[in-house]
């Protein structure tokens, strides 16, 4: 399914970059809607709630929408936007991380379930906005994920409340008159492999017994929502996760313990990545081939300004020329115009060296990609295109001069 841009050919890829300018983002509607019904069959009995940190261009959303699914916003202003594409109050969940005071205000005039970690959260969201409906964002000390940045519950992480803090957060709730709606974890992102599957669904039965032992105490909840993280595959040898046995077992083990579908908290996923990751890459023009000692420096006019995820990381993308050329292949180094020695696209690339002007495709860079991109040495975030039933159009447009610098038009 990342194959997706070798459907586009050479010339088509070559007339959007004359059209649109280079570096641009470009995101296919079939491949998402494809990981939307994937994670639809896997989780038959679940609600889902798009991480929409992963990806929030505007096409992208309203084909989330479409699909019915939810929101996991985590700003006010992610909320905000999702409410102005058309999700419904009730779709869209606030997961707060150290929240100001005006953040939290923000929230309660939205009408949304804040979801928090922090006693003092609690204690000054109770103050705000009495009577809210609140969720409460647990660690089980159980954590995984692809990098250590990604990691977000367990010793080293600085998300969710710890158990042994739970009783006084009940008793906070109970007495700023919130109402408790729902419990949520989320282990980390990227996962991918066997281990990470089994930390996930323990993690996930584990939620399932506080939530129980909650319940006892101030009654039935409305949710509880086990997260997401799912991964894909960025090589060649990776294989994007098969959802279906995660599915399975974590509906059978939800069933089993509520089993009076009366009394049964809704389950909520929140995929992020899974949906986006493969239905986007980033296009991008040779500016400058150099040879140094023993590589190729193959410089374009994206880098980590508009993909920070190698830099940041040290994650693989794969990078393919859009017109094939003859010739040897050679050790290649894909980089940016930055001023910085880490902004590397693509290290140790073995291909045919790019002509200056060629257009080179960025593959499965539809998550964290334009979301995580920035006007760094006051360079432009790119242009996001969107392909859908073999029509383009432009779904968010390349910044302006002014606009990066505030200056004046």
């Amino acid at each position: 399914m990342r194959d997706w841009p070798s459907t586009i050919d050479a010339e088509q890829w070559e007339a959007l970059a004359r059209t649109h300018g280079t570096p641009f983002y470009a995101y296919d509607a079939s491949v998402l809607h494809a990981r939307c019904s994937d994670v639809s069959r896997a989780f038959s009995q679940a609600e889902v709630r798009y991480a929409m940190k992963a990806n929030a261009c505007p096409a992208v959303l309203d084909a989330i929408r479409e699909e019915g699914f939810g929101i996991d916003a985590v700003s006010p202003w992610e909320a905000r936007y999702a409410l102005s594409r058309g999700f419904d109050r009730e779709s869209v969940l606030y997961t707060g991380n150290f929240p100001s005071d005006d953040e939290l205000r923000e929230v309660a005039a939205l009408g949304l379930v804040a979801n928090l970690d922090a006693l003092s959260a609690l204690d000054r969201y109770g103050v705000i906005a009495k009577g809210a409906r609140v969720a409460i964002r647990v660690d089980l000390e159980e954590g995984a994920g692809h990098h250590p940045h990604v990691v977000t519950a367990g010793d080293e992480s600085k998300f969710g409340l710890t158990l042994d803090a739970l009783d006084e957060a009940l008793q906070i709730i109970e007495r700023r008159g919130l109402r408790l709606v729902g419990l949520h974890q989320h282990i980390g992102s990227g996962l991918s492999t066997d281990e990470h599957r089994a930390v996930w669904l323990r993690a996930a039965m584990g939620l399932f017994d506080v939530t129980q032992r909650v319940e006892a105490r101030v009654g039935p909840l409305s949710f509880v929502d086990v997260g997401g993280g799912f991964g894909v595959g960025y090589r060649d040898d990776e294989r994007t996760v098969e959802l279906a046995s995660w599915g399975d077992e974590l509906e059978r083990a939800l069933v089993e313990r509520w089993p009076d579908a009366s009394r049964r908290p809704a389950l909520w996923i929140e995929p992020g990545r899974y949906l986006v990751a493969e239905c986007g890459v980033l296009v991008a023009r040779v500016s400058t081939v150099k040879r140094a000692r023993d590589r190729v420096w193959v410089g374009t006019d994206a880098g980590m300004h508009s993909l920070v995820r190698p830099a940041m990381y040290g994650s693989y993308h794969p990078v393919t020329a859009a017109r094939v050329r003859e010739g040897a292949r050679e050790r290649c180094f894909i980089v940016g115009p930055i001023c910085e020695s880490g902004d590397v696209l693509a290290e140790e690339r073995s291909m045919v060296v790019p002509r200056e002007g060629d257009v080179l495709i960025v593959g499965v860079a539809g998550a964290y990609g334009y979301a995580m991109a920035s006007t760094y040495n006051l360079r432009a975030r790119p242009a996001e295109l969107f392909y859908d039933r073999g029509e383009w159009r432009v779904a968010r447009p390349r910044e302006t001069y002014e606009r990066v610098t505030g200056e004046a038009t």
